[in-house]
């Protein structure tokens, strides 16, 4: 069960930092940093970064607090960000760097899923 919850508290913990502050504080270096276009108006990532540092911090507690109810959600939510991210750059709609966003969501996704399978059925 810590598993499950380490793995929601990390990813809520990312998300509140990396793309939610980030977003937030410095678009500009943000998306610099990542290679990832972007106009004058920096209002469209800072409300991103709004969003997704609301959403760290439902991940977080839902770990926090052991919400059994809304860990599939979590993996669900993370696997359909990973597809959108990668179909928007299969598109050639943003850069490359985007695809890293997509692996960190991939590989929370996964690991929180993992360490569901493990809880449900553990090794002998």
């Amino acid at each position: 069960m810590k598993s499950i919850t380490t793995s929601l508290k990390v990813f809520g913990i990312y998300m509140i930092l990396i793309p939610g502050i980030g977003l937030m504080i410095v678009p500009d270096f943000m998306l610099d940093l990542f290679n990832l276009s972007h106009g004058e108006e920096l209002w469209i990532p800072r409300m991103m970064g709004l969003l997704a540092f609301i959403i760290g911090v439902f991940d977080f507690y839902i770990g926090k607090h052991a919400l059994h109810k809304l860990y599939q959600l979590t993996i669900i939510l993370r696997y359909v960000a990973t597809v959108f991210m990668l179909s928007l750059w299969l598109k050639g709609e943003v850069e490359v760097g985007i695809l890293l966003f997509a692996a960190i969501d991939a590989a929370g996704a996964s690991w929180t899923l993992f360490a569901i399978k493990n809880t449900i059925s553990p090794k002998s």
